[in-house]
């Protein structure tokens, strides 16, 4: 998958890309939701979200109805940015499925749900 995100984006790491994704699906969001969504370290998601921002991949503005956080919001450049990494996802995990029935694939998808759930709770 860091291959993927390579080829995808060079600059850009994978936890980064995760940023820009989330942005991208669920849209302005303050950036302790951020934190929550993405599981990890407030700090860590601090650095993440600065080195975006100098990147210009995007913005950062006081939330109005709380001075204590921050709302962020992707550029422009970001829905294609994730657009070409989900492509490249979407073709490596069709290479790694190649030959596994459909059946199968849905119960792999549903355990692979539970053990998310799981760590998550």
């Amino acid at each position: 998958m860091l291959d993927v995100v390579q080829e995808a984006e060079a600059k850009l790491s994978p936890m980064q890309i995760l940023v820009l994704r989330i942005l991208v699906e669920e849209g302005e969001m303050p950036q302790n939701l951020l934190v929550k969504k993405m599981a990890r370290d407030k700090a860590q998601v601090t650095r993440l979200v600065n080195s975006l921002a100098e990147q210009g991949l995007l913005s950062k503005a006081q939330d109005m109805l709380d001075k204590r956080s921050f709302l962020l919001k992707p550029s422009a450049e970001v829905q294609q940015i994730v657009t070409r990494f989900m492509v490249k996802e979407q073709q490596l995990v069709a290479e790694m499925v190649n030959g596994i029935a459909a059946e199968d694939i849905e119960k792999l998808e549903a355990l692979l749900k539970v053990m998310q759930d799981n760590l998550t709770q």
